[in-house]
Order: C-alpha cells, then sequence, then structure tokens
C-alpha cells in the first residue's frame, strides 16, 4: 500500500514539474506585457501641459515595465490623425492614444471621420480631468453668474464671449447655459485660447470661457473675474469661484467635465489592457506626479476600463447630441 503512494506522490510530483515547465516555457515565449517599447500617440503638440503629463507618465511607465515608453506628438485636424494612427495600429498593446474629450465629438462635429470612438478602441483609463471658467471683462457691471445673466437678459445679443474654437469644449458648455438661461450672446471663435484672451483684456469681449490654469493668473489680478466653472467640485486653483451648478444651473450638462483617456485599438487582448489599466493607475497615484499636473490646473484621476468606457458613451450621446441640435460646424 504505501509502495502505491509512493508511485502516485511521484507520479503527482512528475506532472506538477512538467506543467509548470510548460507554463515557464509559454510565459518565456509571450513573456509579461510588454516585451517591446511602447508608444503614447498624443494629439498636442510638445511643450503644453497634456505634453508634460504623457512625458511624466512615459517616465514611470517605462522604470515599471522596463521598456521604453516614447511619446509620440501627432498633431493635425483636432485630433482626428492620431486617433486614425491607433485605430489602425496592431491590437498588441504596444501603441496607445492619449486623447481628450473631443474624441468623442468628433464624428458629429467633422463630416470625413475613419474611426468609430467607441467601437475602434479599447479604453484603458480616464488619465485626468480638467475644468473650464467663465469669466468676465471687470467692465461688465456684475460679479456673479445671476448677474451677469439678468444683464444679457436685458439686452439680447449686446454681450459677446471668446473660446479656443468652434466646436471646441468652450462652445460647446456655452451652448448649454445659453439654452437653459434663455440668453443671446454672442460667440466669438478663436483660435486657441490666447487670442482669445488678450481681446477680452483688450477690451473687445464681455465674456470668456477658458481653462482654470489660463484664468488664474488674471483673476488674482483683477484683470478678468471668474464667476462660474465647469465640474461637480470647485476648481482648486479658483477655490471661491462656484461651479455652474452651484451658480444655479444644475444637471444642464455643466458638471460633465473635459477629460483625457487613455485608449488602445479595438481587439486588443483583455489581460494586456487590464495590466496597462493597473500599471497607469499606479503612476497616476504618485504625490510627486499628482503635484507637478495640479500646478498646470489638471486633476489626475484613474479609473477602471469599465469606467471610463461608460464616461466615453455617455459624453458621445450628449455632444452629439448638442452639435446636431444646434447645427455646430467647425471653422
Amino acid at each position: 500500500m504505501p509502495h502505491h503512494s509512493t508511485r502516485r506522490t511521484a507520479i503527482r510530483a512528475m506532472l506538477a514539474s512538467a506543467m509548470a515547465l510548460a507554463a515557464g516555457t509559454a510565459m518565456a515565449e509571450t513573456g509579461p506585457f510588454p516585451q517591446k517599447p511602447v508608444r503614447i500617440v498624443l494629439p498636442f503638440a510638445p511643450g503644453g501641459s497634456s505634453d508634460v503629463m504623457a512625458r511624466l507618465i512615459a517616465e514611470q511607465l517605462s522604470k515599471i515595465w522596463q521598456q521604453p515608453v516614447i511619446v509620440e506628438n501627432r498633431t493635425g485636424a483636432s485630433g482626428i490623425v492620431a486617433a486614425e494612427a491607433v485605430a489602425k495600429a496592431p491590437p498588441d498593446g504596444l501603441t496607445a492614444l492619449l486623447t481628450v474629450t473631443a474624441l468623442v465629438q468628433a464624428p458629429a462635429l467633422y463630416k470625413k471621420v475613419s474611426f468609430d470612438p467607441l467601437k475602434d478602441f479599447s479604453p484603458v483609463s480616464q488619465v485626468a480631468t480638467m475644468p473650464l471658467a467663465f469669466a468676465l471683462n471687470p467692465s461688465i457691471p456684475a460679479k456673479s453668474l445671476a448677474e451677469f445673466i439678468a444683464l444679457a437678459r436685458a439686452r439680447p445679443g449686446h454681450y459677446s464671449y471668446g473660446s479656443f474654437g468652434t466646436g471646441s469644449a468652450g462652445h460647446l458648455y456655452m451652448e448649454l447655459l445659453k439654452d437653459a438661461a434663455k440668453i443671446d450672446i454672442l460667440h466669438v471663435p478663436y483660435k486657441g485660447e490666447r487670442p482669445a484672451l488678450t481681446d477680452l483684456l483688450g477690451g473687445q469681449l464681455s465674456a470668456i470661457i477658458l481653462s482654470v490654469p489660463g484664468a488664474k493668473p488674471y483673476a488674482a489680478d483683477g484683470k478678468l473675474i471668474p464667476i462660474a466653472v465647469t465640474g461637480s467640485t470647485r476648481a482648486q486653483q479658483l477655490p471661491n469661484t462656484p461651479t455652474f451648478a452651484e451658480a444655479g444651473y444644475r444637471d444642464i450638462g455643466l458638471e460633465s467635465i473635459g477629460w483625457y483617456g487613455l485608449l488602445l485599438p479595438a481587439r486588443t487582448p483583455k489581460e494586456i489592457t487590464q495590466k496597462f489599466s493597473r500599471d497607469l493607475n499606479a503612476v497616476l497615484r504618485m504625490p510627486e506626479i499628482n503635484r507637478r499636473m495640479t500646478e498646470y490646473g489638471i486633476t489626475l484621476t484613474g479609473t477602471t476600463p469599465e469606467a471610463f468606457d461608460k464616461i466615453m458613451r455617455e459624453d458621445f450621446a450628449r455632444w452629439n447630441k448638442v452639435i446636431r441640435e444646434k447645427n455646430i460646424q467647425p471653422d
């Protein structure tokens, strides 16, 4: 009897050893992700806050993975060039897209978009959020959103606001506000935030919708008066400025907030997407990276792939409705 027991134990040990060897061989063949350099494609030029963020993330991921992680700046067509490149890349996890909310707005804004933001990508994680501020020229006799809306209702078409382009996040937010508040103010689109800000400071505009970091120094000097911010909580850099919801405009879409997110091509194996997400989220929790990005008015978030997929779907539905109803066409 002991003889049979010993033999069974020996057979079991041999089987376990063979299985371990097979698993080890399979792991050596495929290896833990990634086995090659990873590219993060960014639809923005070098030097801005998004570029700084992408490079900080790439540096830390490359330490975790012991592989180079390269940031590739591919500008053009409001992020479409970068998105198309990643949508067509092999689904092996080695090419990722770090982009913004504009990705889900593109199909409604542009006639020729060769990708579907909900079908051609595997969401990895929301990376960060960045609120916008609505601010007035100090010459406007209003110190709050309610006061400005009262002025605008009294003089339809008299007041103007600048945004960083037709179809930009700021333009879409203001369309929601105009509908909810029943006001008529003139939209003046610019090619970027800086020229709009120059005209506001020069007195050519009544108001502006811009990034919180863009507003902060001029608010401190009294050169513009921020009266509301997007998002569900106040912006860290403008703690005395209420959200649109606090200022009386709740549940009209202004609690939603612009995001940065990381995506891989559709059909990327789930285990690669999950590992990318876990490691990226570990980087997004690093205090030093959070400190650096807070200086730019960017709040690092981090989510599961499933949670980011839900955010994308909700924003796709919301913004496509606004763009189509208002017949917004980019310049």
